[in-house]
């Protein structure tokens, strides 16, 4: 599994998908620094940076980490090579299993680069609050929040790898996934609604220290989440070549 992995990290040097999420992490910083100009008042570093957080979770991220992990899914049949994969002899299943375990890697490299687009912008715009300590503690929060909000995208991950071509379906559902995350925090939904658990585990306030959340439910739900990855995962297959031998049944 650690060769299959190593592997996998390799094959990333040749994928141009990734630059795709670095580029997304800097509309999103963007998309925040615009809508700060527009904002009454001066934002802190750590005001701006909750700003990116709500807005990684219920506009970039999901979609985002769903496309890379569904190319880099894709990238096997496009290229031809899972079926000499699956000669060495590795299962799909393990062949699944790390690329998902690469993407929980990328979504912390993800975050370290939101954490650097941040800060950079926050200097460029003289944002005050810019500390050692504020930037540790947003590094946290975004390394936190990229990480719980992939756990909760993994189903959709699993499902749709298994399928060929189904995976822009899988990023347009995300899309949809993420963005109702912003009506359900906002109606004391956050702990129960998988895309905002991660609110409860990295305690976003948005600079109002006044936010309560129930640790209890947000582990509950985070359990149930990876209960049906893994459990989606002893069960993956290949769809596309169970569509194959059909195909051959139906010719003869």
């Amino acid at each position: 599994m650690a060769r299959l992995i190593k592997t996998e990290l390799w094959k990333l040097k040749r994928y141009s998908v990734i630059w795709i999420g670095i580029a997304t992490m800097l509309s999103v910083v963007l998309l925040t620094c615009f809508m700060e100009i527009g904002t009454p008042g001066t934002p802190t570093f750590s005001s701006f940076s909750d700003d990116v957080i709500w807005n990684s979770f219920s506009l970039i991220f999901p979609a985002t980490i769903v496309m890379i992990a569904g190319y880099m899914i894709e990238r096997e049949r496009t290229d031809d090579t899972l079926k000499n994969i699956m000669a060495i002899p590795v299962s799909f299943r393990s062949l699944l299993f790390g690329k998902v375990f690469v993407c929980g890697m990328i979504s912390v490299f993800l975050a370290i680069v939101e954490l650097l687009f941040t800060a950079l912008i926050s200097l460029f715009c003289r944002y005050e609050g810019i500390a050692l300590s504020s930037i540790m503690r947003s590094l946290v929060q975004m390394v936190g929040m990229n990480c719980f909000v992939f756990i909760s995208v993994l189903p959709i991950i699993v499902f749709t790898g298994q399928k060929a071509g189904a995976f822009m379906t899988g990023v347009a559902f995300a899309f949809f996934y993420g963005f109702i995350g912003t009506f359900a925090s906002g109606h004391g939904l956050s702990c129960l609604y998988p895309v905002t658990i991660g609110l409860g585990f990295i305690n976003y306030q948005n600079g109002m220290e006044t936010g309560t959340y129930n640790i209890f439910r947000c582990v509950v739900v985070l359990l149930i989440m990876l209960v049906i990855t893994a459990v989606m995962l002893l069960l993956a297959h290949d769809g596309s070549k169970t569509q194959k031998i059909k195909g051959k049944g139906d010719i003869q």
